[in-house]
């Protein structure tokens, strides 16, 4: 099942395929209202016949779906340099971390919870359109020092990734350590140590990584933009970072 509509000139184009038809309507009411020509499919074949009559400008994909599921259109993406170049954000529950880390092997961009918060949904929207990676600019951009954050003493990345020196705030994470991954890998944080300390309810974050700036003594500096981030995990960085602005302000 696929839903076409009219497309109004000079408009962004979103493909929307998830089998769930409660999601999928919210999805397209929340992206219509924002402006964007919203085309549905239910699978990933009605997704092939609409790609085959258009190229939007991104598209938004369950993975667990009858009739050609997300993996598959994927890997048949990645075959076509046109579709190839779309920018793919994942629909997830993160009730299989695998599948996750699949699709970002496979491309993703980045990934939403469900269930979505349609201010998550339209703000990671506007963000991938706007081109680049995840919060990028976060670290690299030529505006990163307007981002606040706060530094971490004290308090380590084990088990994973490992590491140090940590500096954190809404858009990323960055750390010290011996162990650099390389750029563009995306790393998985389970550190209770760090999630308690900024109170933290979830089990693990993900960040794809922006840099890796070597240091003295062997070590590296490593910046990496978060994924998914969840309205709730935001909320507690945020806290976070406020306090110890308040703090600091304070002396």
């Amino acid at each position: 099942m696929c839903y076409v509509r009219g497309m109004a000139e000079g408009r962004k184009r979103i493909l929307t395929v998830e089998d769930a038809p409660n999601i999928r309507r919210l999805i397209s009411y929340n992206l219509r209202r924002a402006g964007y020509d919203v085309f549905e499919a239910a699978d990933g074949r009605a997704a092939v016949e609409i790609l085959q009559k258009v190229v939007p400008d991104l598209i938004l994909l369950d993975v667990r779906m009858p009739e050609l599921d997300g993996f598959q259109l994927l890997e048949l993406m990645r075959r076509y340099p046109r579709a190839a170049a779309i920018p793919v954000v994942m629909l997830t529950a993160l009730s299989q971390p695998a599948d996750l880390d699949r699709a970002l092997l496979l491309g993703v961009v980045d990934y939403l919870v469900k269930p979505l918060d349609p201010a998550v949904l339209l703000s990671t929207v506007a963000r991938v359109l706007r081109g680049g990676a995840p919060n990028e600019v976060y670290w690299t951009g030529p505006n990163r020092r307007e981002y606040v954050r706060a530094s971490i003493f004290g308090v380590s990345l084990d088990p994973l990734p490992g590491g140090k020196g940590i500096d954190i705030g809404e858009g990323g994470i960055a750390w010290r350590t011996k162990r650099a991954p390389g750029e563009g890998a995306v790393v998985v944080i389970e550190s209770p140590e760090l999630f308690t300390h900024i109170r933290l309810a979830e089990p693990s974050l993900r960040a794809r990584v922006c840099l890796v700036r070597p240091m003295h003594e062997g070590d590296a500096r490593v910046g990496a933009s978060f994924l998914g981030l969840t309205e709730s995990a935001r909320d507690a960085i945020r806290r976070y970072v406020l306090l110890q602005e308040t703090r600091s302000a304070l002396g």
